[in-house]
């Protein structure tokens, strides 16, 4: 059985570039921090949704996750089903286009500190799967 396989035209034109990455300022200082691939850019959105609280983005008032609001929760088996079910949840929402093959949340009770792991791929290409690692603690 044959498996169809979808990759953006744009993959395939190395001088066209697709959005900014974050940091938004290059290492070298000049310009921005430019992305050139599909699967590039929906990590630099996934790393934006997941740090950015409810409410911080100007004519968008529900983007984001709020997972610096969760940092102060209880750490209960609850908290980490918690997590997990808005972070499906706005992904499913602002990024449909993304799919979640794999969430891991370990919360460090010592710290105020959530570790999350994310294995990504776009929609219509499940073979092309890109890991994100985060800690969202209180200090950011």
């Amino acid at each position: 059985m044959a498996v169809e396989i979808r990759i953006h035209p744009l993959d395939f034109e190395p001088d066209v570039a697709i959005g900014i990455g974050l940091p938004m300022m290059a290492a070298n200082g000049t310009g921005f921090y430019m992305l050139y691939t599909t699967i590039d850019q929906a990590i630099a959105n996934s790393r934006n949704l997941l740090l950015t609280n409810k409410g911080e983005r100007i004519m968008q008032p529900t983007f984001g996750c709020d997972l610096r609001t969760i940092v102060f929760d209880n750490i209960t088996e609850d908290l980490v089903a918690k997590i997990e079910d808005v972070i499906k949840t706005e992904f499913g929402y602002w990024l449909p286009y993304i799919f979640i093959n794999e969430l891991v949340v370990v919360p460090s009770e010592d710290t105020n500190q959530i570790a999350i792991t994310l294995k990504i791929s776009l929609e219509g290409n499940k073979f092309d799967t890109r890991s994100i690692q985060l800690e969202v603690s209180i200090n950011q």
